[in-house]
């Protein structure tokens, strides 16, 4: 059988029929009508057009499709099954060459599309693209680089902002899968990947709540490098709805979740460091459980963290690391940092 890498060795650039590549773009979106409509506004505004946009309302009774009546987009609402399962219903529908995403409070800047085409014409032997982005909220707080509540506000605000942000960690190509084992380098809004490439690598894991977009990218890098475009062609809103507090345990341990996945996998696993390697990274992450666990009184969810250190972190060091009290691990990071430095 031919796998989605093969059939796009010759003329990748090409579409499905010879011709130029097509587009969708696929929105998921929960009870955030005013967002949605904005996020669709970008996509509508883009110099060139996508070929398709679909949203997806993660809910039956999501009030999208009503803020959304009359615009050229297919809406097509869904039981609740959250974000994975709302963006493999976009991926199921979709019937062009690419699928892009966007996130429903996220905006595209107008050339976004333009750009991406342009670099998929320039780097046929690539099947996965993203973006760098501007962040911008409603009152712009130390990490955001600007105020602004709409398009038009954003691109008035690029004339004259000074970027803050590093998006340096976005360039992996070549080291893709290696750079992705140990962390995201990417993001859901402005991701492009080639449909049939997305579907070999299995789309949206549904059983995450969180690290879903993760293990999208390790799952797509098994088949083909990341390439980033050269420009920032997406706005991120911050707001209150996308922080981090109060998360529940299936937030908190679906990044080590991901992470034991990624090893356990039985799909194609392209050069890479042991597991070893990316071991600061992965305590980290155990750290951050357990500390979450330990907020919400999660006893279960703690056991649950330390059975996946179990797997994850390879030397023992390691996992006692991971039990020590802050003030302790202070003390031992600084002095395994001065060991690395001399």
């Amino acid at each position: 059988m031919t796998s989605a890498r093969e059939e796009g060795t010759d003329g990748r650039a090409a579409g499905q029929d010879g011709g130029a590549p097509t587009f969708t773009l696929i929105i998921p979106t929960h009870r955030r009508p005013g967002f949605v409509v904005q996020a669709v506004d970008s996509a509508l505004r883009q110099e060139r057009a996508f070929d398709r946009i679909i949203v997806i309302p993660d809910g039956l009774d999501d009030p999208a499709p009503d803020a959304l009546a009359g615009l050229p987009v297919d809406v097509h609402p869904v039981a609740h099954g959250g974000v994975s399962a709302a963006r493999n219903a976009g991926l199921a529908l979709a019937d062009t060459d690419w699928v892009c995403f966007l996130d429903d409070d996220d905006l595209l800047h107008p050339a976004y599309l333009a750009d991406l085409e342009a670099a998929v014409g320039a780097h046929p032997e690539t099947s996965a693209f993203n973006a760098p982005y501007w962040s911008f909220a409603a009152v712009a707080g130390p990490h955001e680089e600007f105020s602004a509540s709409s398009l038009d506000e954003c691109l008035s605000a690029i004339e004259s902002a000074v970027p803050r942000n590093d998006m340096s960690y976005l360039e992996i190509t070549g080291r893709s899968y290696d750079a992705l084992l140990e962390k995201l380098a990417g993001s859901m809004s402005t991701a492009a990947v080639r449909t049939a490439v997305l579907r070999e690598a299995g789309g949206f894991p549904v059983d995450l709540i969180a690290a879903e977009d993760w293990t999208m990218y390790v799952n797509v890098a098994r088949l083909t490098e990341w390439r980033v475009l050269d420009e920032r062609r997406a706005f991120f809103r911050a707001h209150g709805d996308n922080a981090m507090s109060g998360r529940s345990r299936g937030k908190m341990l679906a990044p080590l979740r991901a992470i034991r996945s990624f090893w356990r996998s039985g799909q194609p696993s392209p050069p890479h460091a042991p597991l070893e390697a990316y071991r600061r990274a992965y305590r980290n992450e155990v750290i951050t459980a357990l500390a979450g666990c330990r907020r919400n009184g999660d006893a279960e969810g703690r056991e649950e963290a330390l059975r996946i250190a179990a797997e994850i972190l390879p030397r023992r060091w390691d996992r006692i690391f991971i039990r020590m009290p802050r003030p302790v691990r202070g003390v031992m990071w600084r002095l395994e940092r001065g060991s690395r430095a001399s």
